[in-house]
Order: structure tokens, then sequence, then C-alpha cells
């Protein structure tokens, strides 16, 4: 199971706008807004601070923005950032992508029914944040969620996984309907060397 993004007229791949507007919230909270200005300055994305994009974004920007992340802040507190990024990502899905109604019909499944739903309607609009990359999920054994060539990760090289906002994004989302109790845990990533960046969910 597996979808690829659509791209702009240009050719150039697009995601949403929220991993670049949720990270100058997250920024500004955790870092201030001086260094909130630095980095997307640093990143040549100012201009998205005076006027937040509405529209599909250039996945380039989105993977410039969290490496200067990284090389501004260092790995821990770009994780700290970038996984607030995710949480406020998730906040808005629940409040505007995901019916109300949905996620009471969700949270009366079992967990494991719940959790194949969700993720195979993440699957159909994964286009939105994967960008040229491709997305997946597998649950014979355990539940994994998968993105090939994360747009997060492109030119990125860290120690530690550097997905904390996709990572961040899952478990609030997936959090709302299986419980309070999950966790998603990155157990893979291309920006320390696998071949994909994967997202073991516990519960």
């Amino acid at each position: 199971m597996s979808i690829t993004s659509t791209e702009a007229a240009t050719g150039a791949a697009v995601i949403g706008p929220n991993a670049i507007t949720r990270m100058a919230q997250a920024l500004t909270s955790e870092c201030g807004g001086t260094q909130c200005r630095e980095i997307f300055a640093a990143a040549g994305l100012a201009r998205h601070l005076t006027e937040p994009p509405t529209r599909m974004v250039p996945e380039i920007d989105v993977a410039r923005l969290h490496r200067v992340a990284v090389e501004r802040l260092g790995e821990l507190q770009a994780a700290l950032v970038s996984r607030l990024a995710g949480r406020l990502t998730g906040d808005y899905l629940l409040s505007n992508r995901i019916p109300r109604l949905a996620q009471r019909v969700l949270k009366m499944l079992p967990r494991s029914l719940a959790s194949r739903i969700l993720a195979a309607a993440i699957e159909r609009h994964a286009w939105t944040f994967v960008g040229s990359g491709a997305f997946s999920y597998d649950h014979a054994t355990g539940f994994r969620l998968r993105i090939a060539g994360s747009p997060v990760c492109k030119e990125l090289h860290t120690r530690e996984p550097a997905c904390s906002y996709f990572a961040a994004t899952f478990e609030r989302v997936f959090g709302e309907i299986i419980g309070d109790e999950l966790r998603v845990h990155e157990v893979e990533c291309e920006a320390t060397g696998g071949k994909a960046c994967v997202f073991e969910l516990r519960w």
C-alpha cells in the first residue's frame, strides 16, 4: 500500500503549509521571535513570516527549513521544536481535516480496527505531506507507518532520528482516537542512513 505526491505545474513536488507555519509557531514559542526570524531568513523563507502560506508549498522549502533548524539549534533542541510543530499540526488536522463524527465513530471501534481505518485515510491524503516521497503502513507485526523519501530528511544527516515533526503529528492524531497512552517512536530514519523513515505505534 503506497501513494506518491502530485506535483506543481513546474514539476516541483509540493506539500501542505503546516510544515512551515507550525514550525514558525513552535520556533517562536521555544526559541523566541528573534531566533525564529534568523532561522527563516537563513532558510530563505523570511517572506513566510510576514505572509504565512495558505496553499501548497515546495517540499524543498520545508527540507531547507528543517535542515537550518538542526544546523542552528542542534539536534536535541531542533527535535523539541519539530515535535511541538507536529503536535500543532495534529491539532489543526483534528479540528479542520478529520470530521468530528468520524472521530467519534472511530473511538467506538476496537483499537486495532480504528488504527487501520485511520491509517488508510491518511494514506489516501498522503500526497499532502510526503511531497515526492511515498507513504505506507503495515499492521502485520505491530503497527508501523513508513515514509520513503521524507521531505524533512532531504540533504539532512543526523546522529539521531530527525522526523520528530511527523512522529508528533502521528502521535497527536492517533492518540486522539486510540487513547492518550499511545506513543509513536521513529525506529528508522533516512537522516541516519536508514532506507526509510519508520514510525512504530505503541499502545
